[in-house]
C-alpha cells in the first residue's frame, strides 16, 4: 500500500515519494486526560477532539521500508498542521533526493529539486482522509472499550474496524472510501503502553482476516492521540514487506507561522506549472469506455482486486485511469497523451520491449512511453514484480 508521497492532499497529477503523515511527540511524564487505572472512563473517549485540537507540530520523520532483503531509510524534517493539508518537508537523508523540499499551504503544493534547480507547482484538493484520522482512531478505542492502560485485550476479526492508510492516496479521482477499505474484516488488540522517544503511547495492533500476514501496529500518543509511530507489514509473493514511520525530536504546538507553509522559488529556478486537467470519474469501465475515444487498458490483476473507480481526463492532458483495491493494497493504471523522456526514478527496466523507469518505495511505480501515450502503473502494498507484471499485461494497449 501506498511514496516520499506528499500527504497534504490529492493532485490531478500523481506524485511518487515516501512520506507517511502521522503524529509526533515531546518529552513528558504526566499527561492530562490519559486514563489511570482508577479511572472508569474508557481510553480514547475524546480522541478525535484531542487530535483536532493540535495546532501544529515540528519533528524528525524517519521512514524505513523493508522488502525482502532490501532496506530503504528516509529521514526528513517536517512541520505540519494536521488535518489542514499544510506541511513543509525537507528530506535530509534517503536513497533518492529528488524533490528534497515539499511545501504545501493546503491548496498548492510546491516540489523543489535542488540539483536541477527546478520548482514544480501543483494544485491540491482537500485530503478528507487526514481529517477523519482522529475519528478513526477513536473508533478503534471505542471498539476495544479499555479503561485500564496497563491491561491487554483483543476484539476478534469483525467488520467496522479500519486500519489507517499506509500512505496517502494520490492521483486523480476520489479517495478509496471507508466502505471499500472496511469491506475486509479486521481484528484489533490493545497491548498496553510503551514509550516512543520518551513519550507515553497506547499500543494498538490490527490484523486482517482477508490477507494472511497483514498487520498494522500504532503507537498512539496518550495526550494528543496521534500515532507517534506506525508499522504496517504484509507478505507479498512470499516476501515480507514492512513500512515503519517514527517521529522523534518532536515539539507539539510550536507556534508555526503562515510563512512556514509558503514557498518562494529561487530567482534563477525553472518554475513548472503543469496544466490542471478536468477529471470525470465513472463507476465502471464500461461507462468510461462509452464516454471516451481513448482505448482503455485491460490489466491482468489478481482476483482479490476490485475496481474503485475509472477516470477520464480532458484538457491539454487527455487520458484514462483505473484504480483498484483489495484488503491491503492499491493498484492504479494511467494512460495519457503527454510523453516525457525516460529519466529519474531508481532503476531502468523494460516493459513490452520499451525502456521504462521504475521508482521504488512504499509505493512502487513504473512508467513508459508508447507512440502516442505514456503509461504508468502504480502499486501500494504490492511487490515490484507484481507492478511490472501488470505493466506487461497493459503494454501499449
Amino acid at each position: 500500500m501506498p511514496s516520499v508521497s506528499f500527504p497534504a492532499g490529492r493532485t490531478v497529477l500523481t506524485l511518487v515519494g515516501v512520506t507517511l503523515v502521522g503524529t509526533v511527540l515531546v518529552l513528558g511524564l504526566w499527561f492530562p486526560g490519559a486514563a489511570s487505572s482508577t479511572d472508569s472512563t474508557p481510553l480514547g473517549t475524546n480522541a478525535s477532539e484531542r487530535y483536532a485540537a493540535l495546532d501544529g507540530l515540528d519533528a524528525t520523520e524517519t521512514t524505513v521500508i523493508e522488502h525482502g532483503d532490501e532496506r530503504r531509510r528516509t529521514v526528513a524534517h517536517v512541520s505540519l498542521r494536521p488535518g489542514t493539508g499544510k506541511q513543509r518537508t525537507v528530506i535530509t537523508h534517503g536513497p533518492s533526493r529528488r524533490y528534497e523540499r515539499r511545501v504545501s499551504n493546503g491548496t498548492v503544493l510546491w516540489l523543489y529539486d535542488r540539483d536541477g534547480n527546478t520548482a514544480t507547482m501543483l494544485p491540491l484538493s482537500p485530503d478528507t482522509d487526514a481529517t477523519s484520522r482522529g475519528a478513526r482512531i477513536e473508533r478503534l478505542f471505542t471498539r476495544l472499550n479499555v479503561t485500564d492502560p496497563d491491561e491487554t485485550t483483543a476484539v476478534p476479526v469483525t467488520p467496522g474496524v479500519d486500519p489507517l492508510p499506509v500512505v496517502p492516496h494520490s492521483g486523480a479521482g476520489p479517495p478509496v472510501s471507508e466502505s471499500v477499505t472496511g469491506s475486509a474484516n479486521h481484528g484489533v488488540s490493545y497491548n498496553g503502553t510503551a514509550s516512543v522517544d520518551g513519550r507515553e503511547t497506547y499500543v494498538l495492533r490490527l490484523t486482517s482476516a482477508a490477507s494472511s500476514g497483514y498487520e498494522q501496529t500504532l503507537w498512539v500518543d496518550t495526550e494528543h492521540f496521534f500515532p507517534l509511530k506506525h508499522r504496517t507489514a504484509w507478505t507479498d509473493d512470499g516476501e515480507r514487506v514492512t513500512v515503519t514511520t517514527t517521529y522523534t525530536n518532536v515539539t507539539f504546538d510550536p507556534g508555526l507561522s503562515p510563512e512556514t507553509f509558503q514557498f518562494d522559488p529561487p530567482r534563477n529556478a525553472t518554475v513548472e506549472r503543469p496544466p490542471t486537467p478536468e477529471v470525470t470519474t465513472h463507476g465502471s469501465i464500461a461507462a468510461l469506455r462509452a464516454s471516451t475515444d481513448i482505448s482503455v487498458p485491460d490489466p491482468d490483476l489478481p482476483a482479490t482486486f476490485e475496481l474503485v473507480y475509472a477516470s477520464q481526463t480532458t484538457g491539454k492532458a487527455r487520458g484514462v485511469g483505473l484504480q483498484y483495491v483489495n484488503a491491503t493494497s492499491t493498484l492504479s493504471v494511467a494512460k495519457y497523451n503527454l510523453t516525457y523522456p525516460v529519466r529519474g526514478g531508481d532503476k531502468r527496466v523494460t516493459v513490452a520491449g520499451r525502456e521504462a523507469v521504475l521508482s521504488l518505495g512504499s509505493t512502487v511505480s513504473v512508467s513508459w512511453n508508447c507512440p502516442a501515450y505514456r503509461y504508468t502503473v502504480r502499486g501500494s502494498g504490492v511487490s515490484r514484480e507484481r507492478v511490472l507484471a501488470v505493466a506487461e499485461s497493459v503494454a501499449c494497449s
